[in-house]
């Protein structure tokens, strides 16, 4: 049997195969679920029906998604895939008010170290430290002192800030960080090079100077760290939670096996 991939199921995806959706929706839905509730909660009380939407919306045009993915390995295609969410949820949520300004964000970053930016940024993001310690690999206390550090300075900064005020702003300061940045952004290869450390100690130290000053690059990397750990802790569907998203996405009856499948199926039972 041949080794199924995540470049078979995308091409399975292309063509509207059955199996590649099944096998998409599988291991994608559970991650669509977790950043609609975590970045889009006013979409909580019908999750399940914007999960759906957002496969409906992968499917429309004959695949179309899939048609024009360009992707080197799976954690690129779990970005490309974040980003077709967020799409979705920004369309449909409603999204609060900020209370926050990317300008005064970096205000409240100025001279911290690219790690204490990431956390924070991981923090604005709505994660706690224990949390943001797995995603960047570091210790649950390096990112709570980096909490700390950037509460005092908000505090300093805006004193008539709330409690929550990070995360009230986060979807707004993404958005806003997402349009910065030039033609000198590190490729999505770049990061998963750093986070394999097939950097050299030069290469790694230019990555993370311009990962500290571009807000771009520090939402994207962080994003990238943030989908590795998801996928890491996702539990894929089981055939109840799949079947009915199928339903909904006007995809082929299932082939039939072959008669040498259905004898070798019928030799396992016992």
């Amino acid at each position: 049997m041949a080794v199924r991939t995540i470049f078979s199921m995308a091409e399975d995806c292309a063509r509207g195969e059955r199996r590649g959706w099944q096998e998409f929706v599988r291991d994608y839905a559970p991650l669509a679920r977790t950043l609609l509730n975590h970045y889009f909660p006013t979409l909580s009380p019908e999750v399940e029906t914007h999960v759906t939407a957002v496969f409906q919306r992968a499917r429309a045009n004959d695949n179309a998604w899939f048609g024009q993915l360009k992707f080197q390995n799976e954690r690129e295609f779990m970005m490309t895939f974040r980003e077709l969410v967020f799409a979705y949820g920004r369309e449909v949520a409603r999204v609060p008010a900020p209370e926050l300004s990317l300008d005064q964000v970096r205000s409240i970053m100025k001279d911290l170290p690219v790690v204490e930016r990431e956390v924070l940024w991981l923090f604005i993001k709505g994660y706690d430290a224990a949390r943001i310690g797995a995603m960047i690999m570091n210790s649950e206390a390096t990112a709570q002192a980096a909490k700390a550090v950037a509460n005092e300075r908000l505090q300093q900064a805006l004193p008539s800030a709330t409690a929550d005020a990070y995360n009230i702003s986060a979807r707004v300061l993404i958005a806003e960080a997402e349009k910065t940045g030039g033609d000198a952004c590190l490729p999505l290869r770049t990061f998963n090079n750093l986070v394999n450390g097939q950097l050299s100690w030069r290469e790694r130290e230019l990555a993370e100077q311009h990962i500290r000053d571009c807000f771009r690059c520090l939402d994207r990397y962080t994003s990238f760290l943030e989908m590795i750990r998801l996928r890491k802790d996702a539990q894929p569907l089981g055939e109840a939670g799949i079947a009915p998203i199928l339903s909904q996405l006007n995809l082929p009856v299932e082939k039939g096996r072959g008669i040498f499948s259905k004898l070798f199926a019928g030799g396992k039972k016992k």
